[in-house]
């Protein structure tokens, strides 16, 4: 399951108890615009428990109005709040759910720490993210740990004539693998889970971003000759349109997809003209909508496994188009109870990739080039 820590907002120094201090007008301000952010997360819990101190409760109240959630306040977030009440709290709920709380520090700080092995100092308004290993709550990973300040910059991006910001920056920490070199975070995180979440949808907003990213990619001659057959799962004849040209080994996993597409190749862009790049150029596109997808934890697994002839006459693809790959796009689930068990292996099973040795070759084929070092050897 997803678990949300909050510690509340900037409170008042002094009133008549502890009790009663309330947010600042600066502290009600900050928690609004981090509110309207967690919204813009795609946030979606289905509960959120508070201390029932007026800072604390203050805080949950503006942050359950965005995501028009109600408040339950319980003595169990109040100071004192540890791993038996998050037990308490959660022994009813399932692997995927998502769930709030609302409280104070060191409790917070400390329960993040617990749970996840990281060392956390919360900061008043901030935010952690733990997604549980397991059926239970005694162990997990931080997948976010959001400062208030890094919430001010996201609000600040989202006004008018700012650069839209349709996503949260970030890649779990998930199968990253062991280069031999260091790249790029979004590359090192990109791999093709099929532990869909069944139920989060992509928000429209987020999808147009990650086409748009295809959209800006090179070409040949700049004739762009990718073309995109769209399904998101709440469009359901749609949807299932495009499951019905996957082959079956791929449909029982890609059912659970936020997105499914198809990618075609424009093969003959003019009359007597084989553009013998399509496929490249294709490609290039399909990957750059990818590392766009990851930059907002939207995972992508792109199949060969699909009926191109079923394809062409399902859609009506003209014969100078070639659809050439199937693409299921969608956040990774928390749990995977809804694969079978060869599934749930591949989800686990190691990344593996061939060496630089046996890709990377200078003076005649396959010899290794020589400015790759050891890495020749």
């Amino acid at each position: 399951m997803r678990l949300y820590f909050v510690r509340h907002g900037i409170a008042e120094d002094l009133a008549t108890s502890d009790f009663a201090r309330e947010l600042t007008k600066r502290g009600a301000r900050r928690v609004a615009a981090s509110a309207k952010v967690m919204a813009r997360l795609s946030l979606q819990p289905s509960r959120i428990w508070s201390s029932p101190r007026l800072r604390a409760r203050q805080t949950a109240e503006i942050i359950a109005e965005a995501l028009e959630l109600d408040v339950t306040l319980t003595d169990t977030v109040n100071f004192g709040f540890d791993r038996a009440g998050l037990r308490a709290l959660t022994r009813h709920a399932s692997e995927d759910d998502e769930l709030m709380f609302v409280g104070h520090n060191p409790d917070m700080s400390l329960l993040v720490s617990e749970l996840t092995g990281v060392d956390v100092s919360m900061k008043k308004g901030g935010l952690a993210r733990i997604d549980t290993i397991g059926k239970t709550v005694e162990q997990g990973e931080l997948v976010w740990l959001i400062a208030p300040k890094v919430f001010d910059a996201l609000a600040e991006a989202a006004q008018p004539g700012a650069e839209p910001a349709s996503c949260q920056p970030g890649t779990p920490a998930q199968k990253m693998p062991s280069t031999s070199q260091p790249v790029h975070r979004l590359i090192a995180g990109r791999w093709s889970p099929v532990g869909f979440d069944p139920e989060r949808p992509i928000k429209r907003e987020t999808l147009l971003s990650i086409l748009e990213a295809a959209r800006w990619s090179a070409s040949s001659a700049n004739l762009q000759p990718w073309r995109f057959i769209v399904a998101p799962r709440d469009n359901r004849e749609e949807f299932d349109k495009v499951l019905s040209v996957l082959k079956e080994g791929n449909v029982t996993w890609a059912r659970h997809a936020a997105v499914l597409m198809l990618a075609v190749a424009h093969r003959y862009p003019k009359p007597d003209f084989y553009h013998r790049h399509a496929s490249h150029d294709l490609g290039l596109a399909v990957s750059q909508m990818v590392m766009q997808a990851l930059d907002c934890n939207i995972y992508a697994h792109q199949m060969a496994g699909i009926f191109p002839d079923k394809a062409r006459e399902v859609y009506a693809i003209p014969d100078e188009f070639e659809p050439l790959t199937a693409i299921a796009l969608g956040y990774r689930a928390a749990g995977l109870d809804h694969l079978d068990e060869r599934q749930r292996g591949r989800e686990a099973a190691p990344r593996q990739r061939n060496e630089l040795r046996d890709i990377v070759f200078t003076g005649s084929w396959a010899q290794a080039a020589d400015f790759l070092g050891e890495d020749r050897k």
